[in-house]
């Protein structure tokens, strides 16, 4: 059969060419009915499973085939009162091309198709299969709410609505992905976004050429295509207040569909040691858990390059017992201490991998064998020395207290370049890797604004919510803004 882009006004051709179009698919029903009122056939169209049956049958079938319809002088009048009085479903769109029929079918849409009428009725009853609204996985809090986003778009939109009921509040949607047609929403406040980086975003949106767009972090590598960094330019959570607070701050969220995970842009480097819970209690005492995260991260950066370099080239600035020690344990181990700390840093990465990949019962059995018996054999045969997997730990658990996994895989790839600069030039090799990652962070751009804002540069009205707090009060009840310093095209390149 010879196919084109229009529909006909011969109901058998059109169910013939939907049919061929989607490859004669087991699951694409047909319920060819007949109007008994104005002796008309007609026919409902859908593909099952991803519809609701119910729907189908109540809101459709059954008031096409119990309605008596009047007599009408033209089909036009027929299809209008049948879109307007009979069908019962929410949204009703005419469709009048092949292709845009195919598409609404595997959106889940019903289409009712009346012979001598070349013009469908695509009636909107769609249900795909979804978990329900479960904890977020990605940032557990103790205390705070405990929702967390699905693989459904509407229903994360309607969660950050939910606790932003703001008229203001904008969501456009467009699909992407020349196979998979994903729908892809961006979510901002129309009085408080930043009207120059929206722009942006939708112009590198709209260069977006890819044949499948499944998850979110395919649309983080096109808005974020140009940087070459460790460092994410773009925040990722799967909490719905995490974003609600974000928006309110002028950044805008990103949704997809089939992820529940949502980018929200722009992103600086101090947004990824803020967790709800810094706004959940009070914020009285001595301890800032924020300042300490932010100084542990780092601190986690050079403890094994430090440690390479001192038992490598700096032995002599050690106390004398602990140098004592050191070398007494150095002896007995095959291995130099850079690549001894290398192999531990990767075998401890695959431990964190396999426990991920696992099920869950069995997660914690090789997490336990791998942590705790496989570091005391292998410390007892000698091929590790105890300060090296003292030195290995330590640095995990404090790199895990970043609250977003994102820059736990920026600090490993970090981690191994101290190593190398620590076993190669001492703590030389680590001054300088430490000013060209210094410089690196001071380059860095994430749409326009400047990844170590409000630091660098240093604006001190935005200091009101960085690495140390202020109260809730004069945060919230300020005007958000971002320091943006170069035009948006030039930057994000570093």
């Amino acid at each position: 059969m010879n196919l084109n882009n229009k529909t006909s006004s011969v109901l058998d051709y059109n169910i013939q060419a939907l049919n061929t179009m989607l490859g004669k698919s087991s699951d694409f029903q047909i319920r060819e009915i007949t109007l008994t009122s104005i002796d008309k056939q007609a026919a409902v169209l859908f593909i099952d499973e991803i519809v609701d049956s119910n729907s189908v049958q109540q809101y459709v079938i059954e008031p096409l085939l119990s309605y008596k319809l009047p007599g009408f002088q033209t089909d036009v009048e027929l299809l209008s009162f049948i879109e307007l009085s009979v069908i019962q479903v929410k949204k009703i769109t005419r469709v009048e091309d092949m292709n845009l029929a195919s598409s609404e079918l595997l959106k889940g849409k019903t289409l009712v198709i009346l012979e001598g009428i070349s013009t469908f009725l695509s009636t909107d009853t769609t249900k795909w299969n979804a978990r329900s609204v479960e904890s977020p996985k990605g940032q557990r809090v103790a205390k705070g709410p405990d929702v967390g986003f699905t693989e459904n778009r509407s229903t994360n939109i309607s969660l950050v609505r939910k606790i932003i009921k703001n008229p203001n509040v904008r969501v456009s949607t467009k699909q992407y992905g020349t196979n998979t047609h994903t729908d892809v929403s961006v979510m901002y406040i129309e009085n408080i976004v930043d009207k120059q980086i929206l722009e942006t975003i939708y112009k590198r949106l709209e260069n977006l050429h890819l044949d499948a767009v499944l998850e979110a972090n395919y649309i983080e590598s096109v808005l974020t295509k140009e940087s070459k960094s460790f460092f994410p330019l773009v925040l990722n959570t799967d909490r719905p207040d995490v974003v609600a607070a974000e928006m309110l701050e002028g950044r805008i969220a990103i949704f997809v569909d089939g992820s529940p995970y949502i980018l929200i842009a722009p992103a600086v480097l101090i947004q990824f040691f803020q967790t709800p819970e810094d706004y959940y209690f009070s914020n009285t005492g001595f301890i800032n858990t924020r300042l300490i995260r932010f100084s542990l991260f780092f601190l986690s950066l050079y403890i094994p390059g430090a440690y390479v370099a001192f038992m490598t080239y700096h032995a002599n600035l050690l106390p004398v017992k602990l140098l004592v020690g050191f070398v007494s344990q150095r002896e007995l181990v095959p291995f130099p201490t850079s690549l001894e700390v290398t192999i531990l840093i990767i075998v401890i990465i695959a431990i964190n991998e396999s426990s991920t990949r696992l099920q869950q019962n069995i997660a914690v059995t090789v997490s336990i064998f791998g942590g705790i018996i496989l570091g005391q054999s292998a410390i007892e045969s000698q091929l590790v020395e105890p300060p090296s997997l003292v030195i290995v730990s330590v640095t995990y658990i404090l790199v895990s207290v970043v609250p977003i996994y994102q820059l736990r895989i920026t600090a490993a790839n970090i981690t191994l370049c101290f190593i190398a600069g620590g076993a190669a030039l001492g703590f030389y090799g680590i001054a300088l890797l430490s000013l060209v990652l210094l410089l690196h962070l001071c380059s860095l751009r994430s749409f326009g604004v400047p990844y170590l804002s409000p630091f660098a540069p240093f604006v001190a009205h935005d200091l009101k919510d960085s690495a140390i707090q202020l109260s809730l009060d004069e945060m919230i009840n300020d005007e958000s803004h971002f320091t943006k310093e170069e035009n948006m095209d030039e930057t994000d390149e570093a």
